[in-house]
């Protein structure tokens, strides 16, 4: 186990398994094309090409775009081509930060190859940082480690407020605290999952809490918290597979920035490298 292989985790993939999604002529997502044949039974949403498959050219507008895809998921859902609907909807985009032209339920967020955005926040106290672990009855990494707060960033929300609601819910934060967050960047990787392709943003923050300050869970998302010397934390994300993948990727980023991991860490470029791949035209990570 190395920060290498964590990185690679994280950056498999094959597209040729996979045909464009389409709106307006550009590509907004990746299908597999078991998937694209199914859409075949909704003509009058898609258009089924050979070699990619686009929204029907008659849907114009946001909201019969949003619509229309949103009564299709049912049936894929039944099918195991998406996953259960989580009741947040992010925007489709061509490009990251660009605007979006619908909305989709983030259970499909996958199955439909499309951008996805979310943050994640290290709590650090000096040289030490706030690691949670995840509640084990979550449906995703159930009882794995993570980064201090994390969460996706639906529609509907500026990037700021979804920080302040998440460091609320998660962690009993106050506003206050929560807006002394600093952003330092954006991390994006492209991962083949069985239900799809996850092509996914995490914009990075740092956020130095106070010595008495302690989370608290609070949604039921996190089991506990602990507060552990970085030093620990680095040994962990490398030597095990304890943490979840993104939020270890998270971890390296602040180690790599913060001086812990340096040009003498064996595959360092490549870290590098697979913190910020394009998302618009992913390449593979070499093995």
């Amino acid at each position: 186990m190395s920060y290498l292989d964590r990185i690679q985790f994280a950056n498999r993939r094959d597209l040729s398994g996979f045909v464009p999604w389409m709106i307006e002529g550009s590509v907004v997502g990746y299908l597999r094309p078991e998937l694209r044949d199914l859409l075949a039974d909704w003509p009058e949403v898609f258009e089924i090409g050979s070699d990619a498959v686009a929204l029907h050219r008659g849907l114009t507008e946001f909201d019969a775009r949003s619509a229309a895809v949103s009564e299709v998921l049912p049936s894929l859902r039944e099918e195991g081509y998406v996953r259960s609907a989580v009741g947040e909807c992010y925007g489709v985009v061509r490009t990251l930060g660009s605007e979006p032209l619908m909305q989709i339920d983030r259970g499909a967020v996958e199955g439909f190859g499309i951008i996805s955005t979310g943050f994640h926040l290290n709590g650090l106290v000096g040289d030490d940082m706030w690691i949670a672990r995840r509640s084990f009855t979550k449906p995703l990494f159930p009882g794995q480690l993570d980064n201090m707060v994390a969460g996706g960033w639906p529609v509907g929300l500026t990037l700021q407020e979804n920080v302040i609601k998440e460091c609320a819910e998660e962690a009993g934060m106050s506003e206050s605290l929560a807006c002394r967050a600093e952003p330092v960047g954006v991390m994006t990787y492209v991962m083949e999952i069985e239900k799809g392709l996850r092509r996914h943003a995490m914009y990075l923050y740092d956020l130095e809490v106070p010595d008495a300050f302690v989370p608290r869970p609070v949604d039921g998302e996190v089991d506990s918290f602990n507060r552990l010397p970085i030093g620990e934390v680095s040994s962990i994300v490398r030597d095990t597979s304890e943490f979840k993948y993104n939020s270890s990727m998270a971890v390296i980023d602040f180690l790599q920035r913060s001086g812990h991991l340096t040009s003498d860490t064996p595959g360092y470029d490549r870290i590098l490298e697979g913190l910020r791949v394009s998302l618009e035209s992913p390449e593979p990570v070499s093995p």
